[in-house]
């Protein structure tokens, strides 16, 4: 463990902390807890206090050092921006200071509302202030930009501040809060201007005849240590949050925010352990078919999602990550099996097979950077992982020809071929879309930098050098840039949530190829030129971005510093 932590990735080693958490933190929020760091605490309620600052997957709670209560002083769906300060506290003696991380929580923490009463309207409101980041905070070129953006959401009557000054402990189950867009359904009817829940016009953002006012309060975090990773935790979190929210849209009723009505089974860690013993040992079984691997991987992501232990005990050993990986190499970007060269239904079967495996992988991937194991798998093969890479960025191959020994007549032969014709385009396009999500959270644990234990490094630098020689990879980065170009410029319909994510995704790796590799960042300045003066530009962003999705102001941000890197004329070396 004293390897991991060396490395800066803050590992669960407090056993006396450790223990209170799991006494004082209900079992399945004991089990989201991502890191946990001590540090000095300046908030309206702390001033200059020596605490524990806890980060789970929702919430940054608080607790003394040594340990005695606990308590929430931020939810994550209330945070503002997430700054590093540069500066020199003089409260600290001078050795502290050089090594000193000064963290600034910005939140939400009043919304008061006085609207008028009118038939028809509705009372969900939406704030759309936009705000810039402070400009006094250190960049980290090696990791994911941050942004700062003004909340749509009013918090919960009993606001964060009286937690502050209570400091009372209690059990967090962290219900679904009712004044959250996403619990809501709602369709947008052409334009911007005019949003409907259910069957009823609601208030239009723009013409609300609603005033807001907010508070905003600060947590300030000064981190003695000059590698202290929570910061980047931190921001991970936020962002993974912010993903989190944008996609619950898509589906309210089935959104991971709420918790089972009524009364759900107990939360029970050795249960869930035992579920996944029992997965793994079903996907080793030597005679498995395609079909058997499937449905095994579905119940082990299905289960995943539910519960962040199952995530935890996947990267526990590296087995399950290379078994996966290996079997993607089986199918793609060809079938190893020759039959499935002339065969487009096999072939559909086996696209399906390595769509649900590499969403599989991405979810693994997704909120497990402080796992040491993980570390450890990504680097001790570093083939492994390259492999992995080039699948992702390589196009199926798919059969031009198929012999069906079912059909009896030509025409039933034809119309057999069409319909798996077209089943083959449509994997094609959702494989790209699963692909283009897991290349970005591979991308993400590179932007950590040092990801390696003693001498092994894995950084992006290394990512993109690798990859910018491989003749797919102008091809997937060509894919990318239609995919955004095709996104904005449609239709006049706003982007589903999922959509929204994917730009994301599309634009933060767009960002990454401009900044760490010169070669890819000569060819889309020279090939895709026209893109980016015509097409992928502000305004066409602006115009098909629900401004009420929590991922749309760091997707703006994100398409400006991508114009930005394309109009300089030198890329930043490595």
């Amino acid at each position: 463990m004293a390897s991991t932590a060396r490395s800066g990735f803050p590992a669960r080693t407090n056993s006396r902390l450790d223990a209170f958490l799991r006494r004082h933190l209900a079992p399945e929020v004991y089990d989201a807890v991502r890191a946990y760091e001590p540090c000095i605490v300046l908030s309206d309620a702390e001033k200059y206090t020596f605490k524990y600052v806890v980060l789970s997957d929702r919430l940054i709670y608080l607790t003394e050092n040594p340990p005695k209560s606990i308590r929430r002083v931020v939810a994550l769906r209330d945070v503002v921006a997430i700054d590093l300060i540069a500066d020199y506290p003089e409260f600290l003696n001078l050795p502290d200071r050089e090594i000193n991380q000064h963290i600034r929580i910005v939140y939400s923490t009043v919304l008061k509302k006085e609207c008028e009463k009118s038939k028809g309207v509705g009372k969900f409101l939406f704030s759309f202030h936009h705000s810039n980041a402070n400009k006094k905070v250190k960049q980290d070129s090696n990791g994911p930009s941050f942004w700062r953006r003004k909340d749509s959401r009013s918090p919960d009557k009993s606001s964060l501040r009286s937690h502050q000054e209570n400091g009372m402990p209690f059990k967090d189950s962290t219900p679904c809060p009712s004044d959250f867009p996403s619990e809501i359904p709602v369709r947008v009817d052409g334009n911007r201007n005019e949003i409907r829940s259910g069957n009823s016009l609601l208030a239009s953002p723009i013409h609300s005849s609603c005033s807001l006012e907010k508070e905003e309060s600060e947590l300030h975090l000064y981190v003695i240590s000059g590698t202290s990773s929570i910061f980047l935790h931190l921001k991970s979190s936020w962002n993974n949050y912010i993903i989190r929210a944008t996609l619950s849209q898509e589906s309210p009723s089935s959104s991971e925010h709420c918790h089972i009505i009524g009364n759900p089974k107990p939360y029970r860690s050795e249960e869930k352990i035992k579920h996944f013993s029992q997965l793994k040992s079903e996907l080793f079984l030597q005679d498995n078919t395609l079909r058997e691997i499937l449905c095994v991987v579905t119940e082990l992501r299905v289960a995943a999602q539910k519960n962040f232990i199952l995530k935890r005990l996947f990267w526990k050993t590296s087995e399950l990550f290379y078994f996966l990986v290996n079997k993607l190499h089986e199918y793609l970007p060809e079938s190893r099996n020759k039959t499935t060269l002339h065969n487009k239904s096999q072939r559909v079967n086996e696209l399906a097979a390595c769509i649900e495996i590499i969403q599989t992988l991405g979810l693994m991937f997704r909120e497990t950077e402080i796992e040491s194991s993980r570390l450890s798998t990504l680097a001790a093969k570093k083939g492994t992982l390259f492999n992995l890479l080039v699948i992702l960025i390589s196009k199926p191959n798919v059969p031009k020809s198929c012999f069906l020994f079912n059909a009896q007549q030509p025409s039933d032969s034809t119309s057999a071929e069409m319909s798996f014709d077209a089943q083959l385009q449509k994997l094609i396009l959702e494989y790209m879309d699963k692909a283009t999500a897991l290349f970005y959270e591979i991308l993400l644990a590179f932007q950590q930098g040092n990801l390696g234990l003693g001498s092994t490094k894995l950084a992006v630098s290394w990512m993109m050098s690798s990859l910018q020689s491989c003749p797919p990879m102008m091809v997937f980065v060509a894919s990318i840039i239609k995919q955004v170009v095709d996104g904005l410029s449609a239709s006049l319909q706003l982007l589903t949530p999922c959509q929204a994510v994917l730009l994301y995704q599309r634009l933060y790796i767009l960002k990454s190829c401009l900044q760490y590799s010169k070669a890819l960042a000569e060819r889309i300045r020279n090939d895709h030129s026209e893109e980016f003066r015509y097409f992928i530009c502000m305004p066409a962003l602006e115009k098909r971005l629900p401004v009420w999705y929590p991922i749309t102001e760091p997707t703006t941000q994100l398409c400006h510093e991508v114009l930005q890197l394309i109009n300089m004329q030198n890329v930043r070396g490595d």
